[in-house]
């Protein structure tokens, strides 16, 4: 008994795709790249003690950022200046004030002191970190400043607040403090 196959069609010869659509896989695998590239960015972050929500901002390698404050017995303005070198990794550069007085450096062992055209005093250090901690005080206005955006830690935090300033990956931040 013979068959007559006379009505199907030929079988499709050539490539098949194990993937109907490539340009959705395509997307796909780029939003991947995009997010892995993201998340190994670095950002500094402010993190205050208690249950209080933290901030962060983007940084680079070799990025900086300041502190600038009022100290507490001379009431005269106070810049601490930092520089991104990686993940718990910051060295503070130089600091800048404008009168010597109490707490303030006196000795070359601080460091190389110099004198600005202004009139102030900076003060170059590199002493490396690997997080920098303060409390708040109202009466020394402590406040971040990077990339012409001022963070003003006593509007955001509140006197007697202990803050730590630190260096991670984006993707440590997501998991730390947003999930």
């Amino acid at each position: 008994m013979t068959q007559d196959l006379k009505d199907r069609n030929p079988v499709f010869t050539g490539f098949r795709s194990f993937l109907k659509n490539k340009y959705l896989f395509l997307c796909a695998l780029m939003a991947a790249v995009i997010l892995v590239w993201y998340a190994l960015q670095i950002v500094t972050v402010i993190i205050p003690e208690g249950d209080r929500k933290p901030c962060s901002f983007s940084t680079q390698r070799g990025e900086g950022w300041q502190i600038r404050f009022t100290h507490s017995v001379e009431k005269t303005p106070v810049e601490e200046y930092f520089t991104v070198n990686g993940i718990d990794d910051l060295t503070m550069t130089h600091t800048r004030f404008e009168s010597f007085g109490w707490g303030f450096p006196y000795s070359p062992v601080d460091g190389k002191i110099s004198q600005t055209d202004d009139g102030r005093f900076e003060l170059i250090m590199n002493r490396p970190y690997k997080t920098v901690k303060l409390r708040i005080a109202v009466q020394a206005r402590p406040c971040i400043i990077h990339d012409n955006t001022v963070y003003d830690l006593c509007d955001m935090y509140g006197q007697g607040t202990l803050i730590e300033i630190k260096t991670m990956y984006r993707y440590q931040y997501w998991f730390e403090y947003l999930f």
